[in-house]
């Protein structure tokens, strides 16, 4: 039991220390991202209830006999209720934080939180399948660095709006885009139950989607950086060498 929470865990760590060594101009305080881990964890609970409801009124049944259902349950059974429930624990979260005050915290938070998602949700197909160490690998090499990636999206969106932009868009691409990005990432797990024969191409989609999340996540990582840096950096008195100044952390825009 103890190897297989281990194992479920090992790649949700990993990448917990990545993105904390990521945020290195001012580091959050340890015991905030245990807690939005904790947050994320909880947030299994509440997709369950969401998906849960969502069946009871009818708004979809769960069908992975053709590919119409299995497009259709990635959307409305996966990706919709599970990325509600983790902006829902990331907005609790951060409504009080005090530390929240640089751009790339965002992603940082949101990585937590979809870190604690994932790595309940891991604990439980392990302990569901009966070759757990194979699903393990598996899923440590997919659906865990994918549930990041979306987090990470999450929070991009959302310190930019934090921070100053009430644009409709942005406010919209805050649960649009990791809703997206999820739906086409379960599309093609379920589509692949649907058919077999088709695991060989539904492979390479995968190859390349995990490509495109790695290389989407390092552009939003890079660019809130820039804005934190340039956000430490105000501009010089006359006559003064940019780099000489020492100036404080502006507070975020409310």
């Amino acid at each position: 039991m103890l190897l297989i929470v281990a194992v479920a865990l090992l790649p949700v760590f990993i990448l917990g220390w990545w993105i904390y060594r990521k945020d290195s101009l001012r580091p959050e305080p340890l015991r905030m991202l245990y807690k939005a881990f904790f947050y994320g964890v909880l947030s299994t609970g509440i997709s369950l209830l969401i998906s849960t409801l969502m069946g009871s009124v009818g708004l979809f049944v769960y069908d992975l006999g053709t590919f119409k259902g299995a497009v259709s349950t990635a959307l409305l059974a996966a990706a919709v209720p599970e990325e509600i429930a983790k902006l829902t624990m990331l907005w609790l979260f951060l409504r009080k934080n005090p530390y929240y005050d640089e751009y790339f915290d965002g992603i940082v938070y949101a990585a937590c939180v979809g870190l604690g998602f994932a790595g309940a949700e891991n604990i439980l197909y392990l302990l569901q399948s009966e070759d757990w160490m194979v699903t393990g690998i598996m899923r440590g090499l997919s659906a865990v660095p994918a549930h990041f990636s979306m987090a990470c999206a999450m929070g991009y969106f959302y310190s930019k709006r934090h921070f100053g932009d009430r644009s409709p868009l942005t406010m919209v691409c805050i649960l649009a885009v990791p809703i997206i990005f999820h739906w086409v990432w379960d599309a093609l797990a379920f589509s692949e139950v649907v058919n077999p024969a088709w695991s060989v191409p539904i492979s390479i989609l995968f190859v390349v989607l995990i490509f495109y999340l790695y290389k989407s996540t390092m552009r939003r990582i890079n660019a809130l950086h820039k804005r934190d840096q340039a956000r430490m950096t105000p501009p010089p008195f006359p006559g003064e060498h940019p780099s000489s100044s020492n100036t404080p952390l502006p507070p975020p825009l409310q």
